[in-house]
């Protein structure tokens, strides 16, 4: 079993604007083959499409939609290659296509980064378009799974709608995971050291370590939004913001379990 806790809050600048938030995040947990598996997925929406918190939005939700039918269906956890996980991104990305047609709109105005962790028992799976940061804790350290994606801009990246974004997409298998954080863009400078290229373990271990000792995670809703839109963390970033934090349950709570 799980703890999750996850939410996106809009930026200052979106806000000052009237603007939506763009991003998105999904999670889900599914039981195939007597084994969970918890699945993630978040999106940040570019800020110059029109339509990007629906593609943000569509994206998180067909992926997850996408894993869960396919691990039910029997696929292993064994069998997530990074040709498998291309595929599904194919699928999400065919999926984006067919809102713009039925919205009759260009698919960049749908336009959005694509951030997922599938984690099994014993092993998990990540993979990513674009921007954003996928997290975890390896021998008491976090770890970045990938460093974020630039484009060939400044302030650019890439996207699970452009037509090239396989040239883009990143997989990665690890062992087991136990501790697994997602994030977009809006946060990257609190959480990373970019000049080391390492994570700023002072962001995550203490939110960890509450998330860990809180029996009843969900009374950390309320303070996890207010930490997101906190006038500390808005004077570091004007974006929106989406943060996912996952961490494992152990029927043994002693430190030498985790």
């Amino acid at each position: 079993m799980w703890k999750v806790l996850k939410d996106s809050v809009a930026g200052t600048s979106h806000r000052h604007t009237g603007a939506p938030c763009q991003d998105s995040s999904e999670a889900r947990s599914t039981w195939p083959q007597a084994e969970e598996v918890l699945i993630l997925a978040c999106a940040d929406g570019a800020g110059s499409a029109d339509f990007s918190q629906l593609g943000s939005a569509l994206a998180c939700e067909r992926f997850v939609a996408l894993a869960c039918e396919q691990l039910q269906a029997g696929v292993s956890m064994a069998d997530l290659d990074e040709a498998t996980l291309l595929g599904w991104f194919r699928e999400v990305h065919e999926a984006l296509l067919r809102e713009a047609q039925r919205r009759e709109i260009v698919p960049r105005q749908l336009a959005c980064t694509l951030l997922v962790a599938v984690v099994g028992e014993h092993s998990a799976v990540f993979a990513q378009v674009g921007d954003g940061v996928i997290v975890i804790r390896e021998d008491d350290e976090y770890r970045a799974v990938f460093w974020p994606q630039s484009g060939e801009y400044v302030n650019t990246t890439h996207f699970v709608t452009d037509a090239s974004f396989e040239d883009a997409f990143q997989c990665e298998r690890r062992g087991r995971v136990d501790e697994v954080s997602l994030l977009t863009d809006g946060l990257q400078m609190l959480a990373l050291n970019f000049g080391a290229k390492t994570v700023h373990r002072p962001f995550f271990a203490p939110m960890f370590e509450l998330l860990r000792q809180t029996s009843a995670h969900e009374e950390l809703i309320v303070p996890f939004r207010q930490f997101l839109d906190s006038p500390s963390v808005n004077a570091r970033t004007d974006d929106d913001k989406t943060l996912i934090l996952a961490t494992r349950l152990y029927s043994d709570a002693s430190p030498t379990s985790r």
